[in-house]
């Protein structure tokens, strides 16, 4: 089978797509997977990695401000449809997944045009622009969450399921903790911003420090993103110096082995990206939500109103930060609310979801007309 796979901007759309191809490789090796993505996004870099073909095409968002930026906008679509048509018209898939992104809008486009299968894959609570609009040309859209069934146009082919990724390894919060080097008695928050940091969650990681310096039940393990590494540390070293304990306190520039620090925390602190998310579903971990300001159509908000609504974990707008925070550590000291909440994590995560959307690109390559030549 020849699959040929789109998803860009930021990796809440490259990581399922991923996940969706290397499944559909690891069933079958034979299966021809190609990525188109643009030279901008990181997706390039990304599918390299995971040693998957790739193709770019220009793309980018049409929901720019001015007249020559929506002229340039325009001028790029047609560009980038143009070249999706001939990339689908060459590798001939027998489907096509899209997960999203603005790049995966004429990759979509194209494959309705040559009358190839189409596969959606959302990952947000409020969907994006582009899978709302090739909904209605889609033999499926899966989603995550309830709340984004009612945004798609009527006649649209929803499917309810949960986010792509693969089940956690089975490794107890002890060992995680050993590989770690850290006290597997403490209760132990971590904290991140994503691969470059958000400036508001570090803020908020320097103000409890003290706190849970002082506390030695307490733990936090913190990336603070690349960007900020060397800011952060100049910091600490100038307010706490050795106060810092490496078996309750850890900060990195970012988290390499982050299944591990998944199993080995009680609490995450962060954003509320659809694919971060699923990770703490998956390993049953309560979270503080700080949704990003800065992305498009609020949809992280949208993310953390659906975790809270199931009682999975606490939403702290930005704006609530200063007055707030105390929050974060009266939930890490509750034991027991922090078990209903993980408890509610588990039970809300779909582990059959990559499953059943791979089934699904099964069944529609296996109907492909092929493409119309």
């Amino acid at each position: 089978m020849r699959v040929l796979v789109s998803g860009g901007g930021s990796g809440g759309h490259i990581y399922p797509a991923l996940a969706i191809a290397s499944r559909l490789s690891a069933i079958d090796p034979t299966t021809k997977i190609l990525y188109v993505g643009t030279d901008h996004g990181l997706e390039r870099d990304l599918v390299a990695h995971a040693h998957i073909a790739f193709e770019a095409i220009h793309a980018r968002g049409l929901l720019v401000k001015g007249i020559s930026g929506k002229a340039a906008g325009a001028l790029t679509a047609v560009q980038g449809l143009i070249e999706a048509v001939n990339i689908v018209r060459k590798f001939n898939p027998d489907v096509v997944v899209g997960t999203g992104g603005y790049v995966s809008g004429p990759v979509g486009l194209a494959a309705n045009f040559l009358r190839v299968p189409l596969i959606i894959q959302e990952q947000n609570a409020w969907p994006g622009l582009t899978n709302r609009s090739l909904a209605k040309r889609a033999r499926a859209v899966f989603v995550p969450f309830e709340e984004a069934t009612q945004y798609f146009p009527k006649g649209s082919r929803v499917v309810l399921a949960g986010n792509p990724v693969e089940p956690p390894l089975p490794m107890d919060q002890k060992t995680a903790r050993e590989k770690l080097g850290l006290d597997p008695a403490v209760r132990l928050m971590m904290a991140t911003g994503g691969s470059q940091g958000a400036e508001a969650v570090n803020a908020l990681m320097i103000d409890l420090l003290p706190e849970v310096l002082r506390d030695r039940h307490l733990g936090m393990i913190w990336a603070t993103g690349k960007r900020y590494y060397e800011s952060v540390m100049a910091l600490v070293q100038r307010k706490f110096g050795t106060a810092v304990d490496p078996n309750r306190t850890r900060i990195v520039e970012y988290f390499y082995e982050i299944t591990t620090v998944y199993r080995a925390a009680d609490l995450f602190v962060g954003r509320a990206g659809a694919m971060t998310l699923t990770d703490c579903l998956a390993f049953g971990l309560p979270m503080v939500l700080i949704p990003s300001p800065h992305v498009s159509e609020d949809h992280q908000t949208k993310n953390a109103k659906a975790v809270v609504g199931r009682g999975a974990g606490m939403l702290l707008p930005e704006s609530d930060l200063p007055r707030r925070r105390h929050e974060v550590l009266a939930l890490l000291n509750d034991p027991k609310r922090l078990a209903e909440m993980g408890q509610q994590a588990a039970d809300w995560f779909d582990g059959t979801a990559l499953e059943r959307i791979v089934q699904t690109v099964y069944e529609a390559g296996g109907n492909s007309q092929g493409v119309r030549r």
